[in-house]
């Protein structure tokens, strides 16, 4: 059986790239989230809305306090 490295690299490339240009969308895409969601943000401001929500029907419906 003959081993053609030439073919088991440029196999290899695609997968790589890949993997690569997931990771790098990854951070990027976070880095847009974070400045996104920093203080006093419009988003900032939804999302610590919702979460106090969130918070506010645990306390009156998820705790048993019998």
């Amino acid at each position: 059986m003959t081993i053609n490295i030439e073919d088991i690299v440029e196999k290899a490339f695609e997968p790589a790239f890949s993997r690569a240009l997931d990771q790098t969308l990854q951070s990027k895409a976070e880095v847009l989230f974070k400045r996104a969601f920093e203080d006093g943000s419009d988003l900032s401001k939804k999302l610590e809305a919702k979460i106090e929500q969130g918070f506010q029907r645990f306390v009156d419906e998820g705790i048993q306090w019998q």
